[in-house]
This record gives structure tokens, C-alpha cells and sequence, in this order.
């Protein structure tokens, strides 16, 4: 009679440091969307501005002795701001660095879903290629903004503090995603082989 001879499964596990990737990454884009939609970005003595809509306060005569102050919304970026296609470029970046995050969740999510090593590591190297361009984009609004101002007197809003957490959370995830992308993600655990065992 013969002892049972040991056999190695393969078992392919989730890395939790990969998932709070993809986690980090959502918040980046919850932090955009919200951002993108309002105009507390940067304020001056005119208005507040944002990368698709502003609010300037406007003086109303009345009569001879008052005056009333409006603030009129409109569609439309930061004041030096280029526009394309009727669109300002910061909201098109914005927009741009959005749908980047939301390819790089698919990416990263296929990554983990997909058995074979090699797709798995091709996946991987998109997430963090994507992860790279949506760093620079978000690095260059950060700097873009405040520079565009710095001749006139000016105060940094909520929104532009949103943003940046969001260049925050995709800077954590692409150091992570480039620091995982030589971890193996599959664990051999010791079985017996049954089929060695003598009736």
C-alpha cells in the first residue's frame, strides 16, 4: 500500500490592493462629475467660474439713488479659456479625463476577470497606461487654473478642492497599479491525488 502522492491545484485569487484600485479610481470620477457640473471653481470680484458654466454678478439701476446686484449663469468656461467646438478645453479635459477613468475601471476589471495570464497583463498595462493620462490631464487643470488668474485677485472654491482629491485618488491608483503589475495573482494550495491511492 502506497502513501497518496501530493498534487498542487492552481487557484487564481483576487488581489484586494487591485480592487481598492478600481475603488480609488470610482471616487476619482464621482469627484469629476460632481465637480464638472458647478461653477464654485475659482472666484474673483466678478463672478465665479467653472469649467462649463459661470456666474457673473451684474449692477441693475433701478432708480437715481439704488442700484441692484444680479448674478446671471450662463454656459460657458473660465475667462481665458479656449474654446472648441463651443465647448472651453478645461471642459472637454475634464470630460476627457472622466471617460479615460471609466475605461480604466473596465480595464481593470476585465484584468481580474480574465483567466489567462498573459490577457490578464495586457489589461493591466491599459489600466495603468490610461491611469497615466488621466494624471497629466488632471495635473495640467490643477496648474492651468490658478496660473490663468494669477494677475487679478482670486479665491479657490470647493470644486477646484473636489478636483483636487480626484487627481489625488488616480495619482494612489496608478503608483499601486504600476507597483501590482508583476504580482501573480494565482496560489497553489497542496491536494491529494487521489487516483495514487491503492484499494
Amino acid at each position: 500500500m502506497y502513501a497518496p502522492r501530493a498534487k498542487f491545484e492552481r487557484i487564481y485569487i483576487v488581489s484586494p490592493v487591485k480592487v481598492a484600485i478600481i475603488f480609488f479610481t470610482s471616487l476619482h470620477c464621482l469627484f469629476l462629475f460632481i465637480a464638472i457640473l458647478t461653477s464654485f471653481w475659482i472666484e474673483t470680484k466678478i463672478g465665479h467660474y467653472g469649467p462649463l458654466f459661470s456666474c457673473e454678478k451684474r449692477l441693475i439701476r433701478e432708480n437715481f439713488l439704488s442700484t441692484k446686484v444680479s448674478i446671471d449663469c450662463f454656459l460657458g468656461g473660465f475667462i481665458y479659456d479656449r474654446n472648441i467646438f463651443s465647448i472651453p478645453l478645461t471642459g472637454l479635459l475634464i470630460i476627457l479625463s472622466f471617460i479615460l477613468g471609466i475605461a480604466s475601471i473596465l480595464t481593470a476589471t476585465f484584468s481580474l476577470m480574465k483567466s489567462s495570464t498573459s490577457i490578464r497583463y495586457r489589461y493591466w498595462l491599459c489600466t495603468i497606461l490610461l491611469h497615466l493620462f488621466i494624471c497629466l490631464i488632471d495635473c495640467f487643470i490643477l496648474v492651468f487654473i490658478p496660473l490663468s488668474y494669477h494677475h487679478q485677485i482670486y479665491y479657490l472654491q470647493w470644486a477646484y478642492g473636489l478636483h483636487c482629491g480626484a487627481t489625488l485618488f488616480i495619482s494612489v491608483s496608478l503608483i499601486a497599479s504600476i507597483l501590482t503589475h508583476n504580482t501573480d495573482d494565482v496560489q497553489y494550495i497542496e491536494a491529494v491525488d487521489e487516483s495514487a491511492i491503492d484499494r
